[in-house]
C-alpha cells in the first residue's frame, strides 16, 4: 500500500527513516516537468537531507511504498506516464 504525503514534511521524513528499503516518488503539482514523476530509493540522502526544505509543500509531494510496481502503476494511472529513475540512486 502506498502513502501520499502532501503538506506533511514531518510525516514524510518519518516514513523515509522508518522504511529504508522503500521507494519514493517525487511528483510536481501541477504536473508540468518532463523529469517527474521521479523514483528514488528511500536511502537517497538528497530525499531526506536537513539542508532541504519543502519536501511536500509548494509544488511537490511524495508518494511512498515498498512496492515499486505499485508506484509504477500509480504514475501511469495518475500522471499518464512512466516513472523516471533517479540517476543517482536508481
Amino acid at each position: 500500500m502506498f502513502r501520499q504525503f502532501v503538506n506533511d514534511d514531518k510525516g514524510y521524513l518519518r516514513w523515509a527513516l522508518e522504511y529504508p528499503n522503500g521507494f519514493i516518488v517525487n511528483a510536481d503539482e501541477p504536473p508540468t516537468s518532463p523529469d517527474y514523476p521521479m523514483i528514488h530509493r528511500a536511502t537517497d540522502s538528497r530525499m531526506t537531507s536537513p539542508k532541504n526544505q519543502n519536501y511536500t509543500t509548494r509544488r511537490y509531494f511524495k508518494v511512498c511504498s515498498h512496492d515499486l510496481r505499485e508506484l509504477e502503476a500509480w504514475a501511469k494511472r495518475e500522471r499518464g506516464r512512466a516513472l523516471k529513475p533517479c540517476g543517482h540512486c536508481m
